[in-house]
């Protein structure tokens, strides 16, 4: 009889954490071919930092922009989840289950940080917003989410390359 988790419920049963790593081919493949996130992820950076503060449209085009950008980072973050990242009863190193399940973890986070940040930005399009939400405030939020954004690639490409490097050994 099979029984059916929640992601939740998966990830607090401890399961998540025996024997995950990464499928080092497949997620570099995702990273390198994702074109459309990263162009996605340009225009949105481009957008936070030369369009003028005062313009009329600046928090409808960004609420646009952070929506595209939200449905975007789902489609990525699941690729890697169902690619880049899997079970493997035969895996000998603790130190790599735990960072692969740390970083597949974060992925929720981030998406959650992303979809506050869209749901802060309509507030203020919609008018729904109490006065101390400015759009200064998202933008300093989107700031806050890029770092997080980037500190997390980084870490995954860096067990990307360790795990390559331990698979075909490094040169002398």
């Amino acid at each position: 009889m099979s029984v059916w988790l929640s992601e939740s419920e998966y990830r607090e049963s401890g399961a998540a954490s025996v024997g995950l790593t990464l499928n080092v081919a497949f997620l570099q493949e995702i990273k390198q071919d994702n074109v459309e996130f990263r162009e996605l992820l340009a225009r949105v950076r481009f957008h936070f930092q030369n369009v003028e503060l005062s313009q009329k449209n600046r928090p409808v085009e960004t609420a646009r922009l952070l929506s595209e950008l939200r449905d975007e980072l789902e489609t990525y973050f699941a690729l890697e989840e169902f690619y880049g990242y899997f079970q493997n009863a035969e895996v000998n190193n603790p130190s790599v289950c735990h960072q692969a399940d740390q970083l597949r973890t974060e992925h929720e986070l981030l998406f959650l940080e992303l979809n506050q940040l869209v749901d802060s930005t309509e507030q203020i399009v919609y008018h729904e917003c109490s006065a101390e939400l400015a759009f200064d405030d998202v933008v300093d939020q989107f700031e806050s989410f890029l770092a997080h954004l980037q500190r997390h690639e980084n870490k995954e490409m860096e067990l990307v390359m360790r795990l390559f490097n331990e698979e075909i050994g490094v040169g002398d």
